[in-house]
Formats: C-alpha cells, structure tokens, sequence
C-alpha cells in the first residue's frame, strides 16, 4: 500500500533515525569504542602453549569491583552470585570456540607498568576433560584447585609486555575495603608472552 502522508512518513523516519543514534551515544558511553584486548600463553602447566585472549569492554568500577568482592567472599553459591553480576568482558582460548565472562577487570599502575585482573564466573579450562594443572608442586593450597571461577593477573611493563598467573597456582586475595581482588605477589608466573595487543587503526585517539 502507498504511503498517503510523505509528511508522517518523514517524521516517522527521523524520530526512528534519532532513536538509533542516541541509542548508540548511550552504548558508546558504557563501553570502549574497541575492546582492550590482552593475551597470553600457558607455560609450566598442563596444557602449555594454549594462549588466552581477554576482550575487555568495560573496566569494573569500584561499585562494580566490590559486589564481585561480596560474591567471592561468599562461602557456598559463588557461581551463582557471578552470574547474576554484569559482563563486562570474554576470555577465549586458543583451539576452543568456547569463552568465558569475565566479570571484573581491573586495572592498577605500577614502577614497572601495570597488572591487570580479570574475574571469570567459571573456572578457566573447565570445559576440558582433563582439569588443568600446574606443573611440579602447586603453592596453591588444595582448597584453591575446588575454585568453579578463575582470577588471572597480568604484570605488564611500560611497553606493555610481561608475564602472569592464574588462581590454579595462587591464593586469592580479597580486600574488601578497596574493592579489590588480586593474586599472591609471589605465585609462580604459569602465563607467558603476555601483553596488551594494539589498537585496530580505526579506534586510535579515540
């Protein structure tokens, strides 16, 4: 049927086109123009040579940090009380179509750079057959390898490179008070290779 009003058909249009366009001012003011995106790869562990990629699309305020603080301090029902938080990311693995929402991500300046951290409300390698494992002795306690979530922890140079761990080979730390998770600063270095990718052409200086 033809349009019998070119008028409302016209403000009809601009009222949809406006409604995308502040549609999209709302998204781009809750999420990076472009992920960051950091990788790196398992080393001194079971499997070695997988690399793992966090697309970060928003970093945790500290209102976001401390409920993840709240739910991991729970003692039964972690899983559930991560789900039920925002995604603010995914961690995918090398030869797995399979990701993983990452549910706090962080990140902290330090003399030589920064770490990054990242949150996953299941436990990384957990789709696997064969549970991942650190290889030799673990300095993780036992109740640490029962965790159904993951915390890994990026230590970065100025230039963006260095190296990490994950909560399969580290105690977990909780502070309350400044909403913050991190990992035991002595924990073996099980990731490898890591850095913090460029930024595609079209998203710099923005």
């Amino acid at each position: 049927m033809k349009n019998s009003n070119p008028t409302l058909f016209a403000t009809m249009s601009a009222v949809v086109l406006a409604a995308i366009a502040t549609a999209g001012v709302a998204r781009a003011g809750t999420e990076p123009v472009a992920p960051d995106k950091f990788t790196a790869t398992t080393t001194a562990m079971s499997p070695s040579g997988v690399t793992l990629r966090v697309d970060v699309r928003a970093w945790s305020d500290e209102a976001a940090r401390g409920a993840v603080v709240a739910a991991l301090a729970q003692e039964s029902g972690v899983h559930e009380a991560l789900a039920s938080l925002p995604t603010v990311g995914y961690v995918w693995q090398s030869g797995s179509a399979v990701g993983y929402s990452v549910k706090y991500a962080h990140r902290a300046s330090t003399p030589q750079g920064e770490s990054v951290t990242f949150v996953t409300d299941k436990l990384i390698g957990g789709y696997e057959f064969k549970p991942w494992s650190v290889t030799g002795e673990s300095s993780a306690p036992a109740t640490m390898r029962k965790l159904d979530y993951s915390v890994i922890e990026l230590y970065l140079d100025a230039s963006g490179r260095g190296a990490g761990t994950l909560s399969l080979a580290a105690d977990v730390k909780l502070d309350s008070t400044g909403a913050l998770v991190s990992l035991a600063p002595d924990a073996p270095r099980v990731l490898a290779s890591a850095k913090l990718e460029p930024k595609p052409y079209w998203a710099k200086d923005k």
